[in-house]
């Protein structure tokens, strides 16, 4: 994206960021950045050459990363100071936009970055002095809580001065996107800031030669570090997969597996939630039982398979025939029941006997001829014909099997025509 197709906002925060590193960088000389060259040259060409180093590590769901290039920038913000310590972290800062990626970024990113990860560690290491932790020979009481508190301002600022211009870019919330995309990665800093402080320890008392004793040590605590992490990523995933199990095992047990309709079980809770909003609204709740006519005969003459698939079709007719609101089930066997919140009396059986003329107009094939299919309906409405729903589907089965059984229903009867 060009730099002039941000938003206002973006463009302006991120010359902001820009302006405080160029004065930082501007300043360096005057606070002693170039008082030990060689040393200074030396901590530069290291940092661009591990900047573009990163090891992946599995926290949470985002990818985080261990840099190298961090425990180097504090390694030297604890022996060369913070102004020294601006050119190697913006150096480094351009290594790590310009090699080792997959896309090149452009150029505001970079600067950028390098301004960012400038004034994260110009913060860490005011925060270091003000706790006391610049004499690393001092007290441990004093020192290593100095470390993780500087340790923890760099991460801090870092995070959210990255997270503030993606939330301005993208829209989101600031904390959402620190929470979700930083945070997981504040463990990488006192990892590295632990590493550091060891070399700059070792060094400053036992030579270079303590470097190469320190290696296997340090390897070994990251390796440790990350296996720690590689577990938690798997539980993490573990636990995530149970819970997916545990819905879908939810939901399949709410739903009947030849309609995929909601089934009994669904209506029972179902019908006691609609029933108290009604009864709080004052509005009713009409209740539909629909029985499928002679499907023992269907079964009987052209088998259970097809009997199956005139369920299926029969609650794909009823289903598409109501609000978004309403909900029909799958009650037991050739049994249907529809949910039509809203719905007085004279509606209900309005709407019941418009399903039930849908069903019949629907034809069959089976066994080479047209299977006319119809169903019977009967209705009971909350809180006339009852207040709970075991009384209220009584009702409606009654009603439902007085209609059948005196062939009152103004559909055919299921016959079978030659196709």
């Amino acid at each position: 994206m060009k730099f002039s197709s941000l938003p206002l906002s973006a463009r302006i925060y991120i010359g902001f960021v820009i302006a405080i590193g160029l004065a930082l960088t501007l300043v360096s000389g005057l606070r002693g950045g170039f008082d030990r060259p060689l040393l200074l040259i030396a901590i530069v060409a290291t940092s661009i050459a591990v900047h573009t180093i990163k090891v992946e590590l599995p926290v949470g769901a985002s990818s985080s990363t261990l840099s190298l290039g961090y425990a180097v920038s504090f390694a030297s913000m604890l022996s060369l100071g913070p102004a020294a310590t601006l050119w190697a972290t913006m150096t480094g800062g351009w290594a790590q936009c310009t090699f080792n990626t997959r896309t090149r970024n452009p150029w505001y990113q970079t600067a950028f970055s390098m301004c960012a990860l400038s004034l994260s560690m110009e913060l860490a290491a005011q925060t270091l002095r003000l706790t006391g932790g610049t004499d690393l020979r001092g007290p441990a009481d004093i020192v290593i809580p100095s470390i993780v508190a500087s340790a923890l301002a760099y991460f801090i600022t870092s995070s959210l001065t990255m997270a503030i211009v993606i939330a301005l870019t993208t829209g989101r919330p600031t904390i959402q996107v620190w929470d979700r995309d930083f945070l997981w990665g504040a463990p990488n800093y006192f990892i590295g800031a632990f590493a550091a402080t060891v070399a700059v320890q070792g060094v400053s008392r036992f030579g270079l030669n303590s470097v190469v004793a320190l290696l296997a040590p340090l390897f070994l605590t990251f390796r440790l570090y990350k296996v720690y992490l590689l577990r938690l990523d798997e539980v993490g995933h573990a636990n995530q997969e149970l819970r997916t199990q545990k819905e879908r095992a939810e939901a399949e047990s709410l739903t009947d597996p030849l309609t995929q309709l909601p089934n009994r079980r669904f209506l029972i809770t179902h019908a006691a939630q609609e029933i108290a909003r009604a009864s709080r609204s004052g509005e009713p709740l009409a209740f539909v039982m629909i029985d499928v006519d002679r499907l023992k005969q269907i079964n009987d003459t052209y088998g259970h398979r097809q009997g199956d698939e005139v369920l299926k079709a029969v609650g794909d007719c009823l289903r598409r025939g109501l609000r978004t609101y309403d909900v029909c089930m799958r009650y037991a066997g050739d049994e249907f029941v529809l949910l039509l919140p809203g719905c007085p009396a004279d509606l209900a059986k309005r709407r019941a006997d418009a399903l039930a003329a849908a069903v019949a107009a629907e034809p069959h094939a089976a066994g080479g001829q047209t299977l006319l299919v119809t169903v019977s309906v009967g209705v009971a409405v909350f809180p006339t014909d009852g207040r709970d729903w075991e009384d209220l589907l009584a009702v409606a089965d009654a009603r439902m099997y007085q209609r059948k059984h005196r062939r009152i229903t103004p559909f055919p009867t299921p016959r079978v025509e030659k196709a």
